[in-house]
């Protein structure tokens, strides 16, 4: 970075200070998840040999949120919970088989609330369910999953605002594959596929239907697609590297609805990468911090209200916080403030309700969902307030391996 952009970095860090003991008032809006523990693997997180890219990805939950759905990762199993909508409480209804163990990351919820997928690295298998719209029980379709390919490594899932098409990524075998959604039965069609990348990882559409962004953890390099006929991709210009030059390991990404920034995680740096986009077109623009962390970053999600400002929150594995970042006009985030570690413990998926009030983080190495308060008052001090955590499977099980989260209804 130039001495002329560290000085505009330094400058919008210091107006930000100034600009939060103004704020009042602050709600927030966030999204989702991946990964494991900083010493032991387990398959979740990109391996520094290359092998295995793994991630969640952040993805707008549609409706109250109602419900929430967990992969557990270690077990093969997907949970069901009900949401208080008024005290953000989670309760556990209920878990089924969604594959292999040391499968189940990606997991995201049809716009309707109606069909719940998962993506199981282990087995290549994309799992269908139909979703009971009051406690969530989730029925498999018939066929219960259709397979991403031989050693594909399906990771991450990506859905249409219009609940017409899907998107997932294939960290084993370079590919992003395009499927096809039957609103009335949830099943799914595969329509084509991109191949040609060395690790694609994270992946998020636009609300518009119109472009698809992608982090190719293995390259370094964050790519953006055209969505076509039949939701066929086509590469929009040339990549970029999300640390700017080489090196990166980009991992989830979050969008400016504005359609201005994409925020993208790099879990090896352990920085927010900031990349400009203009149609799809990309460019690199920041990180923040400047200097490389043990933090790693994995979920990732966008706030963006009006009358307080924007916000980009993390899920930091390396040290068990939350990061929660201000982002100064034009876009540039602040020195991020960290959550206290409690209730915490290696957290890797990450989901904000609509309403704004409550933040939730899944916790790797405790088999738990962590539910934290995004009142003024906290976040005025700094950080979302702990307030509880639930097991992710009944009986409790430390070693779930809870990866990702959403919300749905």
């Amino acid at each position: 970075m130039g001495t002329e952009q560290r000085r505009l970095s330094s400058s919008r860090r210091n107006a930000l200070k100034n600009i939060i003991r103004l704020i009042p008032a602050v709600v927030i809006l966030a999204t989702m998840l991946s990964a494991v523990s900083c010493n032991n693997n387990n398959g979740l997180l990109p391996q520094d040999n290359g092998n295995g890219s793994n991630s969640p990805t952040a993805t707008p939950t549609a409706g109250t949120g109602t419900l929430a759905f967990v992969t557990n990762f270690n077990d093969g199993m997907v949970s069901s919970f009900t949401r208080n909508t008024v005290t953000g409480v989670l309760k556990l209804k209920s878990q089924v088989t969604a594959g292999a163990k040391k499968g189940p990351k990606g997991v995201a919820a049809a716009p309707s609330g109606s069909f719940l997928y998962v993506a199981n690295n282990s087995d290549g298998n994309i799992y269908e369910f139909s979703v009971n719209q009051t406690d969530g029980t989730l029925t498999p379709l018939s066929p219960a999953s259709v397979s991403n390919g031989k050693n594909s490594g399906p990771d991450e899932i990506a859905i249409s605002a219009d609940g017409t098409l899907m998107w997932v990524t294939g960290a084993n075998n370079g590919t992003v594959t395009t499927y096809a959604i039957n609103s009335s039965t949830g099943q799914l069609t595969l329509n084509s596929t991109v191949s040609g990348l060395s690790g694609p990882f994270g992946i998020t559409a636009d609300s518009a239907n119109s472009i698809v962004y992608v982090a190719d953890n293995k390259a370094g390099l964050v790519f953006s697609f055209a969505i076509g006929t039949n939701g066929k991709l086509t590469q929009i210009g040339s990549p970029v590297s999300d640390l700017g030059g080489s090196g990166g390991s980009p991992g989830f990404i979050a969008l400016d609805p504005a359609g201005t920034f994409i925020y993208v995680t790099d879990l090896n740096a352990g920085v927010l990468s900031v990349i400009q986009t203009a149609a799809g077109t990309l460019s690199f623009f920041s990180t923040q911090p400047l200097t490389n962390t043990a933090n790693k970053p994995i979920g990732i999600g966008y706030s963006a209200v009006t009358s307080v400002g924007n916000f980009v929150f993390t899920a930091n594995q390396g040290v068990s916080t939350v990061w929660s970042f201000f982002l100064n006009t034009p876009g540039f985030p602040s020195t991020g403030v960290e959550t206290p570690t409690t209730g915490l413990n290696a957290p890797t998926g990450l989901v904000v309700d609509p309403q704004n009030a409550f933040l939730y983080v899944t916790n790797q190495n405790a088999g738990t969902v962590s539910q934290f308060a995004l009142t003024a008052a906290c976040l005025n001090a700094g950080a979302p307030c702990f307030v509880g955590s639930v097991a992710t499977e009944n009986p409790a099980k430390t070693g779930s391996g809870p990866f990702g989260i959403t919300l749905a209804q």
